[in-house]
């Protein structure tokens, strides 16, 4: 039996050879090998086996293919149904392009298996599409294959990070003509998003506004030409973070080319026509709130938003519109908060401050046309309220709530109406247990860590640190909404320091005072007097809002130099859009 990685690596080199793989080459693939890899990397495996075969006009071995495709759905757990559904329609593309002579195919193979792959640039197939395509006698040069929707919208994303909206808005459109021509209607109406906002961040109001005339356009004629869809759960796009191996995206097709729209598809096309109009409202009228809401009706779901480049480039209309700087957050989005409120949980948060987030919370998604989140939050400080405080007082502030919540989501409210009715026992976490695999549908920040399997206020502490831009966040309590200078630099040396550790599996190591003021610039005396200011700021937030006494080391420890405590922090995070 041959190991997936050997055979991925002999396709490589046909594809640069341009020799071709023979129909039976793949019979001794391992199968325990197989079902361990991700599942875009036996996509990659199956198209590079397309291609191989296909070489000077080859016969398909299409069969063989998909037959490794079987055996993988059916055995591995890696498995998501999300992928390779799509490439094997990529395979039958290709199929199609040699058979017909076709370069136009052939590129739109090249646009299809790119999408989600950051490193497609870097892969074999676009030396390996121009040989395939200059052994039919067609031409071609690997930038013909390079240049696909993904990569033209990456580009022009890092130019808008840098500022650069005049470098990016020609990416954008050469993109958006690609994705508007291959049928990926959902990326083509969040790229209209894009030419919003960098018209926006060159102050051209009235060609923003001209786009956003244009996304509705291209919106309604989607709906216009699509029935709705008749299964229950045939969905067009998929929304979610999804992850598999070198594969990442937030957004896609579910098919290559949708005939037919649900209801969740139609609202996620209109997500970015709201986004769009909010964008406009703030900036027009230097509205905080209507920038609130873009940000949320963008990124709501999207965890990995905050590694993405759009912090970068929200933080451009922020600068521009949003009056003193730093007033208008691009870190701390709705679901962001929502995650710390979730983590105030550990530390016993108080009642008034729970339900001050919640409500607070609740407005901003109800605002943003967010209903369902919005009144999922409510439920949530209810849950997080009746483990804390006790059932009586929880069931008393949800009650003013259901008549609302009712109507947007009965199912999960029942179950949360029935989980606040047990008793607290084996029922009582049964019903627990089904309220949070119902809220996993809303893409909402996950609880089952810190509810489901921790009792408030009782375990060693695992803690998350983070920095928002300036705001200092310890296990989502705010301690500081500008934070020190010398403590942000103290901070971010010491989380550096820690979190290399952790992927090292180590403890991180004592700096010295010494070694910590040559990496801060700042003085020993100035680091212990920052260190000691931030001690008492920390134990005066968890006095006023939670039932925690915090150890004065509990972040960062102090003898025989510094570094952050690896007994109670589990991680550090810095979000920032400045270099």
């Amino acid at each position: 039996m041959r190991r997936v990685s050997e055979v991925r690596q002999a396709l490589e080199e046909r594809v640069l050879r341009g020799t071709r793989l023979a129909a039976g080459e793949l019979a001794d693939l391992s199968s325990v090998d197989l079902r361990q890899e991700s599942e875009h990397d036996v996509s990659v495996l199956l198209l590079l086996g397309a291609l191989s075969s296909r070489m000077g006009g080859g016969e398909p071995v299409t069969p063989a293919l998909f037959d490794v495709a079987r055996r993988y759905m059916e055995t591995s757990l890696l498995y998501t149904g999300r992928i390779l559904p799509r490439t094997k329609e990529i395979i039958e593309l290709l199929d199609g392009g040699v058979d017909e002579r076709s370069p136009d195919l052939l590129v739109e193979v090249a646009d299809h298996l790119s999408q989600g792959w950051p490193t497609y640039p870097d892969s074999v197939f676009p030396a390996g599409l121009a040989r395939l395509s200059e052994g039919l006698g067609l031409g071609g040069e690997p930038a013909r294959y390079t240049r696909v929707s993904f990569v033209l919208w990456w580009q022009a994303l890092g130019a808008a990070a840098a500022g650069d909206h005049d470098r990016a808005l020609p990416l954008i459109h050469d993109s958006l003509e690609r994705y508007r021509k291959y049928l990926y209607y959902a990326d083509a109406a969040w790229l209209y998003t894009d030419i919003v906002i960098n018209h926006l961040t060159a102050g051209r109001l009235e060609e923003a506004v001209t786009a956003l005339g244009s996304q509705r356009h291209y919106v309604e004629e989607v709906y216009a030409s699509h029935p709705s869809a008749t299964g229950a759960r045939s969905f067009a796009f998929s929304l979610g973070d999804v992850q598999s191996g070198s594969y990442s995206t937030f957004i896609e097709s579910s098919s290559l080319r949708p005939k037919e729209l649900s209801d969740q598809d139609r609202a996620l096309l209109k997500r970015y026509v709201r986004t769009s109009e909010f964008l406009i409202a703030a900036c027009r009228y230097g509205s905080r709130r209507d920038f609130d809401a873009a940000l949320d009706v963008f990124s709501f779901g999207w965890v990995t938003f905050q590694q993405s480049p759009y912090p970068r480039i929200f933080r451009h209309l922020a600068d521009r519109y949003g009056g003193r700087a730093g007033s208008w957050s691009v870190h701390l989005t709705a679901h962001e908060q929502w995650h710390r409120m979730l983590r105030t949980y550990r530390v016993r948060t108080k009642a008034r401050q729970l339900i001050d987030v919640a409500v607070t919370l609740h407005d901003r998604l109800a605002y943003a046309g967010l209903e369902q989140q919005a009144d999922l939050v409510l439920l949530d400080a209810a849950v997080l309220h009746e483990r804390l405080h006790g059932k009586g007082a929880a069931v008393e502030w949800i009650t003013r709530y259901l008549i609302d919540i009712r109507p947007s989501i009965p199912e999960i409210l029942q179950v949360a109406v029935d989980y606040l009715q047990a008793p607290q026992n084996i029922a009582g976490r049964r019903f627990l247990s089904k309220y949070i695999g119902l809220r996993t549908d809303f893409l909402v920040p996950e609880i089952l860590p810190v509810v489901l399997l921790d009792e408030p206020g009782t375990g060693s502490p695992s803690w998350e640190v983070a920095l928002y831009g300036n705001l200092l966040s310890v296990e989502g309590v705010t301690v500081y909404e500008e934070t020190p200078p010398p403590l942000l630099d103290i901070l971010r040396v010491l989380g550096e320091e820690f979190m290399r550790s952790r992927e090292k599996n180590e403890e991180p190591s004592f700096l010295s005072a010494s070694e910590l003021s040559a990496r801060t610039h700042r003085t020993p005396a100035a680091l212990a007097q920052s260190v000691r200011r931030f001690r008492m700021a920390c134990r005066d937030r968890f006095d006023e809002v939670a039932d925690w006494d915090i150890a004065s080391d509990a972040v960062i420890q102090g003898r025989p130099g510094y570094r952050m405590n690896p007994q109670s922090v589990r991680k550090f995070t810095s979000y920032s859009t400045i270099d």
